[in-house]
């Protein structure tokens, strides 16, 4: 398939919101809402002298200091769902560090981003997915222009929000189909992680109140309380999307994973039935028209996936090469910035992941 420049700028248009008549603005915001009293209680209680200091990355690269970032960040997810499986509290004070820590990284620059896209493939433990899914909620909490504390307790929320799947009977995990009683035991795991972080300690009992909300759709589909609209918490609604975009994009025991460019639209056409519409534009301003790692195909011939994305340029993402012209898998990745290759130019955007395993 041959997309001409033109095609590709349509298709763009499309994407940004032309075709779905979106009309918000460029950095939508959400309402102010009603804190919590309790919200933020992990965080504001611990003292920063408690806190372990984050890593010196004053003089490492953009990419080296996202690298360490994504890492603490396992080591935090990690310790959640080991504190779950033995029955005890969490070390609170290293998991805050890892998500401000992640949160700062995002400040600065979508480098984590394009981190977490390298590490999708290996991101094959329920720990390491939470951890993909709390860098996109807070960097789409801060494209809706939250503060510093609710994005930290977005992170929070996010590594947290899985941890029931860990009693969700590995033959239900596995089945590559659902029967009701399985089906019915896997809506049950959203109440088991509001159980495991509420057992956390008080401090985590706020977090128990989001984590149960995260599967509730904004028409009342979803569960395990059919809740909608407004009814559901704000950080259960971005983490809700974040969630269902990442799993779209993972390999399942009953699917492949989707292209990535045609998860991004299925996404898009659940606009004002299961998400809010402005909480879809604040994705698509994140993963632009290529979404960050989807593979595409260059004119060259060329396949490779997209690591980082230009506001300025949004058809000309930067690129690792993974397969030459020839169809050979390379040894190692070759970086191509589109916006200094003017001869070069994406042709396919909806590559098929099966091509890096004939490779």
């Amino acid at each position: 398939m041959v997309l001409r420049m033109s095609q590709m700028l349509r298709s763009s248009r499309d994407l940004r919101g032309n075709r779905l008549r979106i009309t918000v603005p460029d950095k939508p915001s959400l309402a102010t809402p009603k804190v919590d009293p309790d919200e933020l209680m992990m965080v504001a209680d611990i003292p920063a002298t408690e806190i372990p200091a984050a890593p010196d990355i004053s003089q490492s690269t953009a990419v080296d200091g996202a690298a360490m970032a994504y890492d603490a960040l396992v080591d935090a997810a990690d310790e959640l769902f080991k504190a779950a499986t033995k029955g005890r509290a969490p070390n609170g004070p290293l998991v805050v560090a890892a998500v401000r820590g992640g949160s700062d990284q995002l400040g600065e620059s979508d480098a984590l981003l394009t981190e977490t896209v390298r590490r999708r493939p290996a991101s094959d433990s329920l720990s390491r997915r939470s951890v993909n899914v709390a860098i996109m909620a807070m960097r789409l909490g801060r494209e809706v222009e939250f503060d510093e504390r609710r994005t930290l307790a977005l992170g929070l929320c996010g590594l947290s929000h899985d941890l029931g799947m860990l009693e969700v009977p590995a033959e239900v995990l596995d089945s590559q189909r659902l029967t009701a009683s399985q089906m019915q035991q896997l809506r049950q795991h959203p109440q088991y992680s509001e159980r495991i972080v509420r057992g956390f300690g008080k401090a985590f009992e706020w977090v128990g109140k989001v984590v149960v909300q995260v599967h509730e759709r904004r028409d009342g589909s979803g569960y395990p309380q059919a809740l909608r609209g407004d009814g559901i918490h704000e950080f259960a609604r971005i983490i809700g999307l974040v969630d269902t975009y990442e799993a779209m994009v993972q390999p399942r025991a009953d699917r492949q994973a989707r292209v990535v460019y045609n998860a991004l639209k299925e996404v898009i056409d659940l606009r004002n039935t299961l998400f809010e519409r402005r909480l879809i534009k604040a994705l698509l301003n994140i993963v632009s028209i290529f979404p960050l790692g989807s593979l595409v195909k260059l004119n060259s011939g060329e396949i490779g996936r997209v690591i980082a994305m230009s506001r300025l340029h949004p058809t000309r993402p930067t690129i690792d090469v993974l397969i030459d012209s020839r169809g050979r898998r390379l040894p190692a990745a070759r970086q191509i910035d589109l916006q200094d290759e003017p001869m070069l130019y994406i042709v396919n955007p909806a590559i098929e992941e099966g091509v890096l395993k004939g490779n």
